[in-house]
């Protein structure tokens, strides 16, 4: 959401708290963001509309046309926006792929870190 926006200073989103907006959802969601975006789209107290991608979401966001959802993973550095956890059952899987010909001591290395990391 915009860093301007009324819910910017919650710790954490509900349902509850979206009630009357308009929420962004897209063809590449995942799985377990999708059911998440099913329960609030069937509640009926929440406007939504498709946005292609995730680029085309975070413009939508600035031009306050709606909020969206997404997984940490997209936590990226962009001025003007701030990201709050939403308050869900779901997780969400983070899964990294490498090529097995990719040999790089910096790829092994980071890895590595993440696996150390993950226990």
């Amino acid at each position: 959401m915009r860093d301007d926006d009324e819910l910017s200073s919650n710790k954490i989103i509900h349902q509850e708290d979206l009630y009357g907006r308009t929420l962004m959802v897209g063809g590449g969601s995942p799985p377990a963001l999708q059911r998440v975006q099913q329960r609030l789209i069937h509640t009926q107290k929440i406007s939504y509309f498709n946005s292609a991608d995730h680029d085309t979401t975070l413009t939508n966001v600035a031009a306050k046309k709606g909020v969206c959802l997404s997984p940490d993973f997209f936590n990226e550095d962009t001025t003007g926006f701030k990201r709050i956890p939403f308050a869900c059952p779901e997780k969400f899987k983070i899964v990294l792929c490498a090529h097995a010909n990719d040999k790089r001591e910096s790829l092994a290395y980071f890895i590595r870190l993440l696996q150390k990391l993950h226990k």
